[in-house]
């Protein structure tokens, strides 16, 4: 058994971690997986693709709708702000994005290179600044002064 993370102030990793969703057949997408590596200061809710027995899990918690992006189909959790899909955003790979996840306190996180790619696809305004976080870590790391290289995400099915 793992323990929630200990930054959780809206108990929605303990919310998830309730649900016993098991290993290797989910991973949390999205923002999230820069808060938990200190690339923002607070989320507003998890989004989590799930597959197979994780999908089983959690159609018990309601009926799936139509997802956001039109791509797949998301349930709600009744008493969380968590939003559970049955796949991520079109050209992205289920099986890869959950095979290659990060483990951060016991739970799998979405590769950060993932998250960049995606939020770059994606170029949202709330994206702006997450991708000029990740870029900025990169460049830490790097030495390098251009920004993150990633594959885009055709690349990624």
């Amino acid at each position: 058994m793992f323990l929630p993370l200990l930054t959780d102030p809206a108990g929605l990793f303990a919310a998830l971690t309730g649900l016993r969703l098991p290993h290797g057949s989910y991973v949390i997408c999205g923002s999230a997986a820069l808060y938990v590596r200190g690339l923002r200061t607070h989320i507003n809710d998890l989004d989590v693709l799930a597959i197979g027995p994780a999908w089983t899990i959690a159609t018990t918690l309601g009926t799936p709708r139509p997802a956001p992006s039109g791509h797949g189909q998301v349930i709600h959790h009744p008493h969380a702000d968590i939003e559970i899909f049955d796949r991520w955003t079109p050209g992205w790979s289920s099986d890869r994005l959950i095979a290659t996840a990060d483990i951060i306190d016991g739970l799998p996180f979405m590769r950060l290179g993932d998250v960049l790619a995606w939020k770059r696809a994606a170029l949202r305004p709330k994206d702006l600044p997450d991708i000029a976080a990740v870029s900025a870590l990169y460049r830490m790391w790097t030495g390098h002064r251009d920004t993150c290289p990633v594959l885009a995400p055709e690349v990624h099915r």
